[in-house]
């Protein structure tokens, strides 16, 4: 067994030494769920592309917020469109449903900015799929926006160059069931809030 005495745990170092092998945490993972070799598969993968070690550790907050702005220059010189900035978009029937785009193409398009980890970023790529945990906030803008036709959900993560960043194209015609499903919903639940309210105010 070969040993690395000079080498101490949590560091970038051990991080570096780490990358793209078979650990104890690994293994707990292959010998799980079939979700969880998947993802396991997907690590290993991310790990051996990757420059430099994984900040997927890092608060996903300030991960997003610190390569948002280079995640949009990236779509726009790969697919030569101009993304406007916009803080904040409210429905015209209703303006207590809202979203915040991350930029706005045109009335007809816009894009969803994601910039993961390594492991979730190659699932993504190779599952070419949005995620299950953003796919309502990718519905909401259609809500908001009846004339909006097309979602660019845009994976970024520069630390994999083979591939840093991955655009799915997602439609309104392939999601009007689930728009409508999302703006009942929405309607029922603001009738809730208005209910549980004026208990409140009668008080």
């Amino acid at each position: 067994m070969k040993k690395h005495n000079d080498i101490d745990q949590g560091t970038d170092a051990w991080h570096h030494l780490r990358k793209g092998k078979i650990t104890g945490t690994t293994l707990k993972a292959i010998m799980g769920t079939h979700k969880a070799r998947q993802d396991a598969i997907y690590e290993i993968i991310s790990e051996r592309l990757m420059l430099g070690v994984d900040t997927e550790y890092e608060n996903p907050m300030d991960r997003g917020t610190r390569l948002e702005p280079e995640a949009i220059s990236a779509f726009e010189f790969d697919t030569g469109k101009v993304v406007e900035r916009t803080g904040f978009c409210e429905s015209d029937d209703n303006e207590l449903i809202a979203y915040s785009p991350d930029g706005i193409i045109s009335d007809e398009e816009d894009l969803e900015v994601k910039c993961m980890g390594g492991k979730n970023h190659i699932k993504m790529w190779l599952m070419n799929e949005v995620p299950d945990e953003y796919y309502w906030q990718l519905i909401q803008a259609f809500v908001v926006n009846p004339k909006l036709q097309k979602r660019n959900f845009v994976g970024y993560n520069p630390d994999i160059p083979t591939h840093p960043l991955h655009i799915i194209e997602v439609k309104r015609e392939s999601a009007e069931e689930d728009i409508e499903k999302a703006k009942n919903s929405q309607d029922v639940f603001l009738e809730e809030v208005e209910m549980e309210l004026s208990k409140i105010i009668k008080l």
